[in-house]
């Protein structure tokens, strides 16, 4: 089964087509690993102001990016046979964006579709640097003072979730650390939330790992399984919804909505 997986739950956009066996085993085929950002902007003519920078973003890369992986193996989107995508927690637009994309060429082809928390993926990417029995805690960025924090055991070639990913303030994290520490388990953490937070979390334990944004491979190898019993159906992808953790902006200053239709 081929497999096309994305995660854009960070400005790292990671796609990868992953042939998945009729026993759920996943094997990278190819992937494209892009970190958005802004670049300059066009040149501007002489006399008119300075051209502004241009801002690369998931929505200007998809799906274009997976049709470049395609292309590059002599396939077309009618090939794909299965979708995963991951659902966060991250930026809101990202996994809005990754997340319609690839509902949208799933329900166009009908094929089936499953999605995996993006935390998660990071843990079981690093989970073989960690070893077995390891509790791995993967960072992102929340901003706002916070960072997106999952908690994982390495067990075998899986991860198993200790509590629900949350957003945590730099203090609330090293008291969930302190306790899983009085419990018996030295935590490691990973990911581009460290940087984020140097300064709070330096002191904090650490995995030697690559792994810094969610990999889609490993956003595939979450929902291997699934997929490979899985059927068509357009009920299950609707339902599909990202897993935001935190409340958005609108839902924070609206919380009874707005219009005619808002609760009072």
């Amino acid at each position: 089964m081929l497999v096309a997986a994305v995660d854009t739950s960070t400005l790292t956009l990671s796609c990868a087509l992953v042939e998945v066996s009729p026993s759920g085993k996943a094997e990278l085929r190819c992937e494209k690993i892009e970190h958005l950002g802004t670049s300059p902007g066009a040149k501007a003519s002489r006399g008119a102001s300075p051209a502004l920078p241009q801002r690369s973003t998931h929505s200007a890369r998809l799906p274009q990016a997976l049709v470049e992986l395609l292309q590059a193996e002599g396939l077309g989107i009618p090939d794909v046979e299965a979708y995963a995508v991951g659902l966060g927690p991250g930026s809101f637009t990202g996994l809005r964006i990754g997340l319609a994309t690839w509902k949208g060429l799933a329900y166009a082809n009908r094929r089936v579709i499953a999605g995996a928390p993006s935390l998660a993926a990071m843990a079981l990417a690093a989970a073989p640097d960690a070893g077995e029995g390891a509790v791995l805690v993967p960072l992102l960025d929340a901003k706002k003072g916070e960072v997106y924090a999952g908690f994982y055991r390495v067990r075998g070639d899986e991860v198993v979730e200790l509590a629900e990913d949350a957003a945590l303030a730099p203090a609330a994290l090293l008291s969930r650390l302190a306790g899983l520490a009085a419990e018996g388990a030295r935590p490691l953490a990973l990911g581009q939330g460290l940087d984020a937070y140097g300064d709070a979390l330096g002191g904090i334990a650490r995995v030697e790992t690559k792994i810094r944004t969610p990999p889609a491979l490993a956003v595939a190898r979450l929902v291997a399984e699934r997929l490979v019993s899985a059927t068509y159906d357009a009920q299950a992808l609707f339902a599909l919804e990202p897993r935001y953790v935190r409340a958005s902006e609108a839902e924070l200053k609206f919380p009874k909505g707005l219009g005619p239709g808002a609760a009072s």
